[in-house]
């Protein structure tokens, strides 16, 4: 038979469309999935495509492109053979395939900090290790400093430093930058010994953190601390190790965060989640962070707020939400205890004052009892899968 190669129709295919074989292919059975290509178009309702090397007519009410690629499922093969065209399964995200490397090693930085601190009382680090681990203790700010410190807290945290390096921001900003010295320390520990390394139990289960996972979306929840890792009589190999995973662990986390910021971005509203770490009278806290832009009522402007939780050993866990809304101001307490509970309300009058004396409105003031927990969207699930 010959045809005319020439013949170039591309209305595309439909998923779901119907092709009926203009002959019963008898060797193909329902259910059976099929790799497809065009070959041509034969008239208005006709085409020519090729399965397993076969060329076959095929009766269609669109027309394919010539060399169009598709699958097609047998839906029916008496008395006639009719192929269903299916759905092109989307090819993975550059996003998504990042996530699948970053999020089963993702750990917060509570024990890395918890490490490096006891590890600065050792002393018996080399020199540039000694130098960095300094820096990062150095530069965590203080619970009492936090009011002043929050803006430079959060510009530290890590999720920023590309975009730092692309605005050519000053070395003090760059040189500060959580990530940057996590990266600096890791090339400082160098890559493992070819020789086994045998940790003890305890420290090998040390690795695994049961932290939350960084879900978009979620409300933040208090991080706990695990046991401190027991370093003492180790070997400078086994102690690098150790150093390795956590930050490796800790440049996940923040990797993590910023995948699931870029996700975001066609989006409406802003969502950003991050950890950044806090002296607090109980020792180093990470604290993780949401700041959220809640989308607006037409002609109506934006709300935000931010979100945060915490442990304290004289308070327990808390969370937080800060809500600004025009020049009203909303807030939000959740707490383990009660007694907790009680003292945040002691200073309602004196915060409402506060706010008055600086043109803002405290509308809404809410404290309850108990942790509030997530209900994640189940897109947002996805996560797990790749987790697990």
């Amino acid at each position: 038979m010959s045809v005319e190669m020439s013949k170039t129709s591309s209305v595309r295919f439909p998923p779901g469309q119907e092709i009926k074989l203009a002959k019963p292919a008898t060797e193909l059975y329902v259910g059976q999935i099929l790799k497809t290509v065009v070959i041509t178009t034969l008239s208005n309702d006709q085409v020519l495509i090729n399965i397993n090397g076969q060329n076959l007519n095929a009766k269609a009410s669109h027309h394919f492109t010539p060399g169009e690629l598709f699958e097609v499922k047998v839906i029916a093969n008496h008395p006639e053979t009719i192929l269903e065209v299916q759905p092109k399964t989307p090819l993975p995200s550059l996003l998504r395939n990042a996530l699948l490397q970053y999020l089963p090693k993702q750990a917060p930085a509570t024990n890395l900090l918890q490490t490096l601190a006891q590890l600065m009382t050792e002393n018996n680090l080399s020199a540039p290790i000694n130098q960095i681990v300094k820096t990062i203790l150095g530069n965590i700010p203080v619970l009492t400093q936090l009011p002043n410190q929050l803006m430079q807290a959060i510009s530290q945290s890590g999720v920023f430093l590309e975009s730092k390096l692309l605005k050519n921001k000053t070395p003090q900003e760059i040189q500060s930058d959580f990530k940057g010295l996590c990266f600096k320390l890791l090339h400082c520990l160098g890559t493992d010994s070819k020789l086994p390394i045998n940790l003890p139990n305890e420290l090998e289960s040390g690795f695994l953190q049961q932290a939350p996972l960084p879900l978009p979306g979620a409300i933040p929840q208090p991080l706990t601390k695990d046991t401190i890792l027991n370093l003492i009589g180790l070997s400078t190999e086994a102690v690098h190790h150790i150093l390795r995973e956590q930050v490796t662990q800790a440049l996940a986390r923040i990797t993590t965060n910023q995948i699931n910021y870029l996700s975001q971005e066609n989006q409406e509203t802003y969502l950003i989640m991050l950890d950044f770490p806090l002296k607090t009278p109980d020792g180093i806290d990470v604290i993780p962070i949401m700041i959220k832009q809640h989308k607006a009522e037409p002609m109506q402007l934006s709300k935000w707020s931010i979100s945060f939780a915490l442990n304290l050993s004289h308070l327990g866990s808390i969370q937080a939400t800060v809500s600004i809304y025009a020049k009203n101001i909303d807030i939000k307490v959740n707490t383990q205890q009660s007694s907790t509970l009680q003292l945040i309300n002691d200073y309602h009058k004196d915060l409402e004052e506060t706010l008055y004396e600086s043109g803002l409105h405290l509308r809404e003031w809410k404290l309850q009892v108990g942790l509030e927990e997530n209900h994640i969207d189940a897109t947002n699930l996805r996560l797990l899968d790749i987790k697990i």
